[in-house]
């Protein structure tokens, strides 16, 4: 009898140590959003309990950290099928404050904000600040798990596909790509950061180390590996110079980023690109109205030319 009061105890504990995380981060939530609760809550507390900062909740939980933090990823998937998308982001944040091996947690926070709540704002200052906030909290993730290259490769991801970051995102791929148990898309990501920026010094270095990862001729996964990177080797060194190409690479790129409802690619030189003034969105180069709203481009009086930039051969491309 006394060991099961004794559990019994133990149970209440946490269940009121998980209660105690809950009420400053529903408050948190009426904060940052208080126009979806009963505005008066803005000038009250929901309760008369005076809660301490996180940490000492933390570590006052003990042993009981990991429990706690499956009991609030419960919570977590409450809000995510319930539609309370803006009040997930405290509570992951104490999932992976009270468990921070918790890979799941720390991945779908990180791309909640820097997808969902970042295509849900309607401010550009709001979009990049969830943008910022998404690649911050996957920093702390890499941070707290450094052996774990599918978080590593998670931030590679969102600076590539989101932050449009391809030169800082490489630097993740090749990291993320150097664990032994990384998958083989991984190497191959390292190198469409640099194609999709046309940096051909970089991509044919970068399609040369994936052609020396993943090179087992008894494994079927890396020979689908090593097919993928030849033929992609094999028409870069046929294209790097044809501008014709280039532009359908980046129509199709484009494209399909369009359909997923994520920004356009633009270039630093912008040789494929006409930007418009209205909307700030591109359309091929020589277009008359943007392709976006329709806006005209050019005066009407205005000589519309092909400017097809001027590329010298990338170091690399003797040995293709």
């Amino acid at each position: 009898m006394q060991g099961r009061s004794a559990g019994n105890r133990l149970v209440l504990l946490l269940v009121l140590g998980v209660l105690m995380l809950i009420v400053p981060l529903q408050e948190s939530i009426h904060k940052a959003r208080p126009y979806l609760f009963d505005p008066a809550r803005k000038t009250r507390r929901v309760s008369a309990i005076t809660i301490g900062p996180t940490p000492a909740v933390i570590a006052a939980l003990g042993g009981f950290r990991t429990v706690a933090a499956d009991l609030l990823w419960l919570k977590a998937e409450r809000q995510w099928h319930g539609g309370g998308w803006w009040a997930l982001l405290p509570i992951l944040d104490a999932v992976t404050q009270l468990d921070p091996h918790f890979i799941l947690a720390w991945q779908v926070y990180g791309w909640h904000a820097a997808y969902n709540l970042h295509a849900e704002s309607e401010t550009i200052a709001d979009k990049r600040y969830w943008l910022d906030r998404g690649v911050r909290i996957l920093g702390r993730a890499v941070e707290a798990n450094p052996d774990n290259w599918e978080l590593i490769f998670e931030l590679g991801w969102t600076l590539y596909d989101r932050s449009h970051e391809p030169w800082r995102a490489a630097e993740y791929f090749r990291q993320a790509a150097e664990f032994p148990d990384a998958k083989s898309h991984v190497a191959r990501m390292y190198y469409r950061c640099f194609e999709h920026v046309m940096d051909f010094d970089r991509l044919f270095a970068a399609l040369e180390y994936a052609k020396s990862q993943h090179n087992d001729p008894n494994v079927s996964g890396d020979i689908q590996h090593q097919t993928i990177v030849k033929r992609d080797t094999d028409w870069w060194t046929e294209h790097w110079d044809d501008p014709m190409e280039h532009r359908k690479q980046i129509v199709q790129e484009n494209t399909a980023r369009k359909q997923r409802a994520v920004s356009y690619y633009l270039y630093p030189d912008d040789p494929y690109w006409d930007v418009c003034e209205r909307c700030g969105l591109p359309s091929p180069k020589g277009s008359e109205t943007c392709e976006i709203c329709g806006a005209p481009l050019h005066r009407p009086d205005e000589k519309l030319e092909e400017s097809e930039p001027a590329r010298a051969a990338p170091a690399a491309r003797a040995e293709h």
